[in-house]
């Protein structure tokens, strides 16, 4: 049985590759860059958030938990 992420032969033979396929690939791949890269910023937005949420808290003795 093959493995689950392995596509069959027929899939893969479609000839030479294109000079638009290979296009295609680096915009996918530029897109999904940029798509991580967003991902980190916000993700270190929030985690700075929290950070300055917990030490406003811990500071403030009247903050309610």
């Amino acid at each position: 049985m093959p493995d689950h992420e392995e596509r069959p032969p027929v899939a893969l033979a479609h000839g030479a590759t294109q000079s638009g396929d290979i296009e295609r690939v680096r915009r996918d791949v530029d897109a999904a860059e940029e798509c991580v890269a967003r991902h980190d910023r916000t993700s270190a937005a929030r985690r700075r958030r929290a950070r300055r949420r917990r030490e406003a808290a811990r500071d403030d003795p009247d903050a309610q938990p």
